[in-house]
Formats: structure tokens, sequence, C-alpha cells
């Protein structure tokens, strides 16, 4: 019982982590600009960031870095949920470790390729 109480302690602290980590992935949309003008045109947004082939690329990735990252999240949460009622089910409670384990090693990866696309991005355009 001591066990079982230990694994769920130390999931939520990996969750909480992992729930205080992934935000820090996604960024705020930069480069537009409100000018406010008299007469028809009240509010103009203009767009400065680069739309280049690199920045383009780099944008996507990032995106589907960060979507792996936030299903890996959701993977965690739904495997926690399986092992909290899985009623002392060894299969079920197999089945939700392996979740969360494999949830993880997918986190840690998204992670990991998300620093490798940020190094690769600032050797070929400068930064991210």
């Amino acid at each position: 019982m001591y066990a079982k109480m230990n694994i769920i302690k130390n999931t939520s602290l990996a969750l909480l982590f992992t729930i205080l980590v992934v935000p820090s992935l996604a960024s705020a949309q930069a480069g537009l600009d409100a000018t406010f003008k008299t007469g028809r045109d009240k509010v103009k947004y203009t767009d400065n960031t680069n739309t280049d082939i690199p920045t383009i690329i780099l944008k996507i990735i990032t995106f589907l870095l960060t979507f792996l990252a936030a299903l890996a999240v959701l993977v965690i949460l739904v495997a926690g949920i399986m092992y909290i009622t899985s009623g002392g089910d060894e299969g079920k409670v197999e089945t939700a470790k392996n979740w969360i384990m494999y949830a993880i090693i997918g986190l840690i990866i998204a992670l990991l390729g998300w620093v490798i696309v940020n190094i690769v991005s600032t050797l070929v355009i400068g930064g991210p």
C-alpha cells in the first residue's frame, strides 16, 4: 500500500513539474504593432515578423513540438486517472505505468527536440 502511495506521489510531482515547465515553451505572438489613426482606419495592425522559409519552418517545428509536449502531459493525466481507478487490477496498473513511462519519455524527446531546433535555428538564421 505504501509503495502505491509513493508512486502516486512521485507521479504527482512529475506532473506538477511538467505543468510548470511546458507553458514556458509557448511564446506570445510578437511583431504586431497597433497604429491608431483617425478617420476610417481606426486601428491598423502591421505584421513585422520574418516570413522567409527557415523562419516559417522553425515556427512549424516549434508548434509541433509544443503540441507533442502538451499531448504527453494529457497522456500522463489520463494514465494517472487510469492508475487511480484501476482498483488493484494488475493489468490496468501495468498499462497505466507503461503509459506514464512512455509519455515521460516522449516529453523528454519533445523538449530535447525543442532545444535542438533552437540551437540549429540560432546557427542558421541567427535566432528563434
